[in-house]
């Protein structure tokens, strides 16, 4: 059995960090990666995923813009972005499994999976470690239905080599809403249905409701409060009834219902670990198990801060101070924004502004004609844009949301203003934004 001090399971973002971290010290270190090194990030989701959303801004951008002074606007060639994009990416896992190699870590190709609480099995051999991370992030969640066999999930929607003419989403999530937004730009026909009576519950109401409604002028046909029946393939396309009675025909059918934490290779039913009722991995706030030495980091934690990119990394830059330092301070999160690449984006940060429009502690302050108060967005025809801020009863920013082009440009400048806790006073007397951001000034002052 080979031993080591650390052994981290996923070689994603929080063990790219963590191997980051903890290069200079004199741990042995090993990463176990079953799929590709650099995880869900770089190979399959928000990388990809921003490097497509570059393009549907620029082409729908220029769709808003028609006579009014650009004479026509710019299309999506599906081929040659795809194949821009996958030139682009086809040796992140080479070049990410060389990042740990260049940090002094070992690598191991292969399913990890628990013997005990500190003993791991993978291809055949024994490995095991005091200390055991597991950052193995989540994947795509399945529905159990009748057809469910002919769905795809959002790893194969970025991976399409030709354009679908007729799309259906099951589910009206983030990921759901991001990749229907990317396809119709690109010219294929797209429905969404969710169970829900809204899509993207985590954001503000009014800033999605913004969205869906420029979604709809673009022809994307929403189906709420209705679920999925079945599924039933008809030649080479398939027809969808849902919940209510309709009937939804198309040629490609992505499950979109969410993403779950990936543990079901992991055995964990021979250790002392313990999963919430959403199957993901409960901490404390130590991020550590319920098994004494072994800890999680990134997707697969139950938590209630979200599920990003950014928080692995805080969280993997934590696990490293403690377990390389011997510390025991529990983890104490920055603040941290979240954000749709939709069109219009949304983006938001602090304290919730629904929650805050029922609470006497807040008072929100709406800004819904930004089109007509600011120039940028006039330049740019974003009529729709709108951008709500929270104070407390000490008239201090605590939250922020925004629907717009540039919603979550806008929304990056507010957080360092409500993690530093810059007030009023502060932001007038020491600094001057770039002209015409002066607004961003005069909106604090209200």
């Amino acid at each position: 059995m080979k031993k080591y001090d650390v052994i981290i399971i996923g070689g994603g973002p929080a063990a790219i960090n963590f191997s980051k971290a903890a290069q200079h010290s004199n741990k042995k270190i090993l990463v176990i990666e079953g799929d590709k090194f650099g995880g869900t990030c770089p190979n399959y989701g928000c990388e990809p995923k921003i490097f497509f959303e570059g393009a549907v801004r620029n082409v729908l951008g220029s769709q808003l813009m028609e006579c009014r002074g650009i004479e026509q606007a710019s299309r999506i060639n599906w081929g040659q972005l795809m194949k821009t994009k996958k030139a682009m990416w086809e040796n992140v896992p080479d070049s990410e499994e060389e990042s740990f190699v260049k940090a002094g870590v070992d690598t191991l190709q292969g399913y990890a999976s628990f013997v005990d609480n500190h003993t791991l099995l993978v291809n055949e051999k024994k490995y095991y470690a005091p200390v055991i991370i597991i950052a193995t992030g989540q994947k795509p969640r399945k529905l159990n239905f009748p057809g469910s066999e002919f769905t795809h999930n959002s790893n194969d929607v970025l991976d399409l080599n030709e354009l679908p003419s007729e799309v259906a989403f099951i589910g009206a999530g983030i990921v759901s809403m991001e990749l229907a937004t990317m396809l119709a730009a690109a010219g294929s026909h797209v429905s969404i249905i969710e169970i829900l009576p809204r899509p993207m519950m985590a954001f503000s109401e009014k800033h999605v409701q913004n969205t869906v409604d420029d979604m709809r002028e673009r022809g994307i046909n929403f189906y709420f409060d209705q679920g999925v029946e079945k599924i039933t393939k008809l030649g080479n396309d398939y027809e969808i009834l849902t919940s209510d009675g309709n009937v939804i025909k198309s040629d490609y059918v992505v499950d979109a219902s969410g993403r779950i934490a990936n543990v079901d290779e992991l055995h964990l039913e021979n250790t002392d670990i313990k999963l919430s009722p959403r199957h993901s991995i409960i901490v404390d706030d130590h991020l550590e198990t319920t098994a004494k030495g072994v800890y999680a980091a990134g997707d697969v934690i139950d938590k209630k801060e979200p599920a990003l990119v950014p928080t692995a990394h805080f969280e993997a830059m934590y696990l490293a101070d403690q377990i390389m330092n011997e510390k025991r301070n529990p983890i104490r999160y920055p603040i941290i924004g979240s954000s749709a690449f939709t069109f219009p984006q949304i983006a938001q940060v602090g304290v919730d502004v629904d929650k805050a429009r029922k609470d006497s502690k807040y008072h929100v302050v709406d800004m819904d004609q930004l089109y007509s108060s600011d120039m940028e967005y006039a330049g740019k025809n974003d009529k729709s844009a709108k951008l709500s801020l929270v104070f407390d009863t000490n008239n201090q920013l605590v939250g922020a949301a925004e629907s717009s082009q540039n919603a979550i440009d806008d929304i990056n400048g507010y957080i360092p203003l409500i993690g530093l806790h810059v007030t009023r006073k502060q932001l007038n007397d020491n600094y001057q934004l770039i002209f015409p951001a002066v607004n961003f000034k005069t909106e604090m002052s209200i």
